[in-house]
């Protein structure tokens, strides 16, 4: 059983070998990558477009200040808007638009 483990191996590292040193294959490997993640942004749109849709007609508010991270309410109350905005920003993964929105919605309900 070792040597069919050890012959793996081998062809296994010559494989790597091959496919590390081939800057085709690398440079094919990345543009696979980059167009893979193309399609999850676009899949990730469509979605955020189709559930504010749906909220929309269900009339469900997804801007709720008791949806917004507590991190962010303390530097509200701690008067630090721009520290919210960034922090809500960086939780949410929210556009700098629609975070700004969400401060200011919470800062005049304060």
């Amino acid at each position: 059983m070792d040597g069919y483990l050890d012959s793996f191996y081998t062809i296994f590292m010559d494989v790597l070998t091959i496919v590390l040193s081939s800057p085709v294959l690398i440079v094919v490997c990345i543009v696979l990558l980059l167009l893979k993640s193309m399609w999850y942004e676009k899949r990730i749109r469509y979605l955020e477009i189709t559930l504010s849709s749906l909220s929309k007609l269900a009339g469900v508010e997804l801007n709720d200040p008791a949806l917004v991270p507590p991190e962010v309410r303390k530097a509200l109350n701690d008067g630090h808007r721009l520290k919210a905005i960034r922090l809500y920003r960086k939780i949410t993964g929210a556009n700098l638009n629609d975070a700004t929105e969400v401060v200011d919605v919470l800062l005049k309900k304060a």
